[in-house]
């Protein structure tokens, strides 16, 4: 297939100055976007159930729908946004969101809300990847963690909170109706990232993996960054992602990314089906829900001081490992519903975020070279949508079943994660050029 090249034009000073202050957040706010639309689905669902009279399963495949097709979104566009670029994927995406949204609101019946949560999870795999690498892009070695992993979280639970303040603030105004606007009033934010998003240039990185320098040079003089040293133009090769030390990075960092992600699910969009079986009402299950996710902006905000400072890879031990013996504490003191639930379930969703939930977002955009970034990226995310949508469709189940004890078999994914990250000496990436990651084949090489 052949395409058409388009020189990055030259702008003016009026927008240098807006894209050199707005790109990085223009792109991140996305991710606010992908936060409300994949997460408001645990606060609608509170109202969807009984509208529809749901079943355990119809919950699950319900909940679940949004996140199968964002790992559909996630393979097919993560490859497309390294072959095309990442300006044109930002393009259309949102159109999508739009769509999507405003169609959610109007569905009849289950099955048409399965078919719209599922086009909407596939606008959010077109965004996911395609952010993460033009953030990890245009980062500075010194501020990658937090641009490319805590800014985007920051977003990503923004939007989630919004969702459970927007749920509590409609309940009392449209009752068993409040779903629908959870669902159509995404449109809204989506359209005006849309159109701001006209304004952004093309990844720089990008244009110097495909050998148009001078272009580059133009974007890092817009941004008001310095050209990396070690970046190289490569040409694509899917077999390169197949061998030696890439295939042990693509491994390492899609199991972390996706293990960590289906025992974190439960303080994110699994906790209000969870919360919700201790029969304490929807408006304190939405109470419950904000708390995690409060606590979990509190975090990444904390962490953004020390993710650029400390050894990333024992912050990922040692917070995973709190994680799980927080869930412990839920599991063995959820069922009276007292300080010990409040008090585990705010630790639990503190150290998922202060550790795993960002991490895996920066070793995932700095496993892979420039020109299969996207791809590489859109795999690990792909898995992880898949792992969320299992730990959703299992949780209504097994809660009936259960109980608040199924949050212990949950947490004990925490501790698979870290001892996977303590048997890879390469996640210690604080300090290294984004281009020398991927080349790097033992932890001795690896600034600590």
């Amino acid at each position: 297939m052949s395409v058409v090249v388009v020189d990055q034009p030259s702008m003016s000073p009026r927008r240098t100055r807006f894209v050199r202050n707005w790109a990085g957040r223009l792109v991140a706010f996305g991710e606010f976007i992908d936060g409300y639309d994949l997460l408001v689905i645990g606060a609608a669902m509170l109202f969807l159930r009984p509208y529809f009279g749901l079943t355990a399963f119809q919950v699950g495949v319900v909940t679940a729908a949004a996140f199968a097709g964002t790992a559909v979104g996630l393979l097919v566009f993560g490859d497309l946004s390294d072959r095309f670029g990442r300006r044109v994927i930002f393009m259309i995406n949102l159109v999508f969101f739009v769509v999507a949204s405003i169609a959610a609101a109007f569905v009849q019946d289950v099955w048409q809300l399965v078919a719209a949560r599922f086009v909407l999870g596939v606008a959010v795999g077109m965004d996911i990847p395609t952010s993460h690498a033009f953030l990890a892009e245009i980062a500075p070695k010194s501020r990658r963690g937090r641009i490319a992993g805590s800014l985007p979280n920051l977003m990503w639970l923004g939007g989630a909170i919004a969702s459970v303040l927007l749920a509590l603030a409609l309940q009392p105004v449209f009752g068993e109706e409040t779903w629908r606007w959870l669902f159509g009033l995404a449109a809204l934010p989506a359209a005006a990232v849309l159109l701001a998003r006209q304004f952004l240039p093309e990844s720089p990185r990008w244009l110097l993996a495909q050998g148009r320098v001078a272009e580059a040079r133009r974007v890092y003089d817009t941004l008001g960054l310095e050209p990396p040293k070690h970046e190289t133009v490569a040409r694509r090769d899917y077999r390169a992602l197949w061998s030696g030390g890439a295939l042990r990075r693509l491994v390492t960092v899609t199991a972390f990314f996706a293990i960590q992600a289906f025992g974190g699910a439960v303080s994110t969009v699994a906790g209000p089906l969870i919360i919700s079986s201790l029969g304490i009402g929807v408006s304190n299950t939405l109470y419950f829900s904000l708390l995690g996710y409060v606590m979990g902006i509190i975090a990444v905000a904390a962490g953004a001081l020390l993710i650029d400072r400390v050894n990333r890879r024992w912050l990922g031990v040692w917070t995973c490992l709190g994680v799980f013996g927080a869930g412990l504490g839920i599991a063995f003191t959820g069922g009276d519903s007292g300080a010990g639930l409040v008090i585990f379930w705010a630790v639990y969703a503190t150290l998922t975020w202060l550790g795993p939930g960002v991490l895996c977002w920066v070793w995932s955009a700095e496993a892979f070279p420039t020109a299969l970034r996207g791809l590489g990226s859109g795999i690990a995310q792909a898995a992880t949508r898949l792992a969320i949508a299992l730990n959703v469709f299992l949780v209504p189940t097994l809660v009936q079943e259960h109980g608040i004890q199924v949050v212990a078999w949950y947490a004990f994914a925490f501790v698979v994660c870290a001892v996977l990250v303590a048997a890879s000496p390469w996640l210690a990436t604080t300090g290294v050029e984004l281009e020398e990651v991927n080349e790097v084949e033992s932890g001795s090489a690896v600034k600590a």
